[in-house]
């Protein structure tokens, strides 16, 4: 399952646990008169909240993860997203401390509470819903938008380096920026299609160009697909990359 199909369904599920969380504070704290037990009402609020923690930090390990692993610069939205996520441990925080220590704030809790809940909608919706849309509910490919770099220019007859350090270079960059997503050994798909093969057979695997040189290149730095773009990288680490998907 592509990873980020995986953070979108537990994403559903912390949207879930934040329109508990609104429901069971505005029922505890919003009516004169109750309908519902406030004891019981509690409990639920206080358990929906350690569900939220627990997710969030599932989701924020996912994305800390793929981070990390592809070294991918984050893009507008990504940054959105990102201020969105740290806003809400922050606010976390302080609510936990004016219920536990700082007590004297306690009613400043609610607000925060609510602040929690109408930010993890941003969250989602910068994210998830964003991912959802553009995939039509995963069944497509998720298209990542197009870098234009300044730092290079693809060209025909881009010849592919066979010699041992370009190729054990290569290999480096892979594993560190290529192996998280795709699996050099088998066709198989991780997130991305695996990459056995690669240049020898006619197509690549997703824009079913021409498996060259040239189209390689440009699938780094102009991503077609389910892929951040790497136009930060420098010519010869590309041509050291390719070097090494030139012996898989």
């Amino acid at each position: 399952m592509p990873i980020f199909f995986l953070k979108s369904i537990l994403s559903f599920f912390l949207i879930f646990l934040t329109l508990s969380a609104m429901f069971t504070m505005f029922e505890i704290f919003g009516r004169t008169e109750k309908k519902f037990n406030i004891e019981k009402l509690k409990k639920i609020h206080k358990i929906n909240g350690r569900l939220y923690v627990l997710l969030y930090l599932v989701i924020a390990y996912l994305c800390l993860d793929f981070i990390v692993n592809t070294k991918a610069e984050l893009s507008p939205r990504g940054a959105f997203h990102s201020v969105f996520a740290i806003t809400i441990i922050i606010l976390l925080l302080l609510k936990v401390s004016f219920i536990r220590i700082y007590r004297q704030f306690y009613n400043q809790a609610k607000t925060i509470g609510l602040l929690i809940a109408l930010i993890t909608f941003g969250m989602a919706g910068t994210s998830t819903g964003y991912y959802l849309i553009v995939t039509k509910f995963g069944t497509e490919l998720f298209p990542t938008q197009k870098t234009v770099t300044e730092k290079m220019t693809v060209k025909d007859g881009i010849i592919v380096r066979t010699d041992p350090e370009s190729i054990e270079k290569g290999k480096g960059l892979y594993d560190s920026k290529c192996y998280f997503c795709h699996d050099p050994h088998s066709t198989e798909w991780i997130v991305g299609p695996g990459h056995k093969n690669i240049m020898k057979n006619p197509i690549l695997p997703v824009s079913k160009r021409p498996a060259t040189p040239e189209n390689i290149m440009e699938q780094i730095i102009n991503p077609y697909k389910n892929m951040p773009s790497f136009s930060y990288m420098s010519k010869d680490e590309m041509l050291n990359l390719i070097a090494y998907l030139n012996t898989l």
